[in-house]
């Protein structure tokens, strides 16, 4: 299943990082242009896996400035095709307080139906605004939708960082209106280790909260199995 069939049928055109595949919405963390390949078991994306039927590869590529300014692009496989992400942002830290804005814009194939030329990226109308501030170990980030005339869509995140451990509790709050009155929301605790700078492990379990059933051909949702991934990532500086 697609992300953006999951965000469009399910979460009403709503996309974010949370975390990203591995990415987080604080961006870049040092000065300079940087690439960095990854490879995982999974497409583990805020509590859900969005590669069921294999495993994820992902690239991306970063500029950051000492001023704390940074862009850059990431790309992944997921099922049934490929993701473009676009994003821009500003952050920074003060001692142990920490703070991030930035926007993230999501491009998905149009149409894979046919021959591989006709799998051009296009705008689906999915972005966001993220917004974090942090006081270690604790950091909250708040996923805004970026589109107008969407649905009051939203994600939340909490963070604990202790040592190589981090124990995040995310939460979809999802507006129900007349066109999709089916409840979508769902919260997840994820735990990740990182046991060396590229090799990361992490546990993920979902609640559907709000009845949001991944188990019927009618609508989209979440797993409530526990989710485990591997994932192995490298970062070049340029």
């Amino acid at each position: 299943m697609k992300k953006m069939k999951v965000m469009k049928s399910g979460m009403l055109a709503l996309a974010a990082a949370m975390t990203v595949g591995g990415m987080t919405a604080t961006g870049v963390a040092q000065a300079g242009t940087s690439a960095t390949v990854s490879a995982a078991n999974m497409y583990l994306w805020r509590g859900t896996n969005l590669t069921k039927d294999g495993a994820q590869v992902a690239g991306s590529l970063d500029y950051a400035h000492d001023s704390g300014l940074y862009v850059g692009a990431w790309t992944t496989t997921e099922t049934g095709g490929t993701e473009t992400d676009l994003y821009a942002g500003f952050g920074g830290s003060v001692g142990k307080f920490s703070y991030d804005i930035s926007y993230w814009k999501y491009l998905y194939p149009e149409d894979c139906s046919g021959t591989p030329s006709t799998c051009d990226l296009g705008d689906n109308d999915l972005s966001e605004y993220a917004v974090s501030l942090g006081f270690e170990p604790v950091t909250f980030t708040y996923y805004a939708n970026a589109e107008s005339g969407k649905p009051d869509n939203n994600y939340m995140t909490l963070d604990v960082a202790l040592g190589k451990f981090n124990i995040q509790y995310g939460v979809w709050d999802n507006e129900v209106t007349a066109s999709d009155p089916t409840p979508n929301d769902y919260s997840h605790v994820t735990v990740s280790y990182a046991a060396t700078d590229e090799l990361s492990f992490a546990i993920s379990k979902a609640s559907n909260d709000g009845g949001y059933d991944n188990n019927t051909s009618s609508a989209f949702g979440v797993e409530e199995d526990p989710l485990f991934q591997v994932m192995y990532s490298k970062t070049f500086d340029l």
